[in-house]
Formats: structure tokens, sequence, C-alpha cells
């Protein structure tokens, strides 16, 4: 079985230009995909067409592994912990292009005339009539989440990511996406963290080692039904934040009780 592997380099290019030409006025199945369950998002990113990347993504957050190393350094005055993590996702890469062809464009929207970056949502193997109104971020208000980092319930973890929306946007828009992920992995890590920082081997590929108040703690994850519930552009602050959600029972890792 092919695999593939996602690894994220954020394009940072300082240029108010191509703020301030960026799209205000953005789909609802954008900002709150979570209404939107039969939409698959797709972005021109990175070279790759969108129903390449709607497609890729689809499978990865259908089911994938994650495997990295989370350093984390304790501050022994204020008790912080200060973290540092380097991931990759592998997923099957076997059936992307029966996805990709499957793909059905349901409506899309220019990010920046300048750079030509789109936006487009797809639905699988069918038809959608997708009439979703356009909303002006200016009058979004501030989400209750934007500021929990990282939550959860009875059934669900949920995480908040964000990155500067100085630059290309779909670029900052993939970035945010996965800094949510990242953020719930992280903060399940630092649990374990904190009640067994001397394990020295945790079984299944994992091991952690501890030298006076820094650890490097080697993870691996298999993650199912990710979800991304919401999208908020912060144009004030000039940063784009996403919500991300993941069922407890589809979270796997020797790392985890």
């Amino acid at each position: 079985m092919k695999t593939n592997s996602i690894r994220f380099f954020p394009i940072l290019l300082f240029s108010m230009v191509l703020f301030v030409q960026a799209t205000e006025i953005y789909p609802e199945w954008f900002l709150f995909p979570g209404r939107y369950p039969k939409i698959i998002t797709g972005y021109t990113y990175n070279g790759m067409t969108a129903d390449s990347d709607a497609a890729n993504m689809y499978l990865a957050y259908r089911e994938c592994i994650v495997v990295g190393t989370l350093e984390i350094l304790e501050d022994e005055t204020t008790n912080d912990l200060l973290k540092n993590s380097n991931y990759f996702y592998y997923f099957s890469a076997d059936s992307v292009e029966s996805i990709r062809k499957a793909l059905k464009p349901a409506d899309r929207f220019d990010v920046n005339m300048f750079t030509h970056d789109q936006i487009f949502a797809y639905s699988l193997n069918e038809t959608v009539d997708l009439n979703a109104p356009r909303i002006d971020s200016n009058t979004l208000p501030e989400p209750a989440w934007k500021d929990k980092i990282f939550f959860e319930d009875n059934f669900y973890y949920y995480g908040v990511g964000m990155y500067t929306a100085i630059g290309r946007e779909n670029d900052a828009w993939k970035t945010a996406e996965e800094q949510a992920v990242f953020t719930i992995l992280t903060a399940l890590a630092v649990n374990v963290y904190k009640i067994q920082i001397t394990e020295k081997d945790a079984g299944f590929g994992s091991s952690a080692s501890t030298f006076d108040q820094i650890s490097f703690i080697k993870l691996k994850f298999l993650l199912k039904n990710i979800t991304i519930l919401e999208r908020f552009p912060d144009r004030k602050n000039k940063l784009f934040y996403a919500l991300v959600r993941i069922p407890k029972n589809s979270i796997i890792s020797p790392m985890l009780p």
C-alpha cells in the first residue's frame, strides 16, 4: 500500500499588498464547514490543484498516522511548559486519484486577485445544489472558542489553530488548520508527560527520555474522523483561526491511557 506524507512548510510573504487585496467576503460553507458535512474543501496550494488538495485532505482527515517529536522544556520558576513539535501525516495514497475523479465542484471563490488563489467546495459522488450565502467577515462576532486553544467534552477533543494572515491566504488557512490538529496532539502528549515523565518505553514505537527539565517524546498517533468545524478571519489583528474536532475514540496511541 502506498502512503503519502504531508509536511507543511508555511510560506511567509510579508507583503501588505497580498493582505489588502485578499477577500473579505466568504461563503458560509467555508466559515462554518461544520454546517455542511457533505462538502470537501480544496485549496490551490503550494503548486497543487484544488481537487488534488481536496482528495488528499479528505483521505488524511478520514484516517491517518501522525508521527513526530515533541520537545518539552519545563521552567522551574514558573512551572510553565514550553513546547516545540514537529509532525508528519501519513495516509493511504492508493485512493487519491479515484477520490479526485469522483469530486463534483459545488462552489468556489477567488481569494486574491493578484495571486489567483482560489478555494473550492466539492461533493463526493453526487451533485450538490450549493446556494450558500456570502458573509462579510467584518460583520462576524469573535467566536467564543477563539482563545480556548484546547478543550474537550464527553465525546470530543477540540483544538484551535492560528496563523498570520500577512502573506498567501491559502497557505495561512492550511497552516491554521494543521496547527489546530497539532494543538490536540500536543495537549494530550503534555498530559502524559506530566504523569509519567521518567518512563523510558511506552511501547508501540513511543518513548520518552528526560534530561533535567527537557524531555523529547517520540509520538505516534492513529487519527480518524478529523473535522474542521469553523474558520475565523480576524482582520483587525491579521490572524486566521481554525477550530478542529476529533472524536475521543478516534485517537489511538500507546501514550494514551
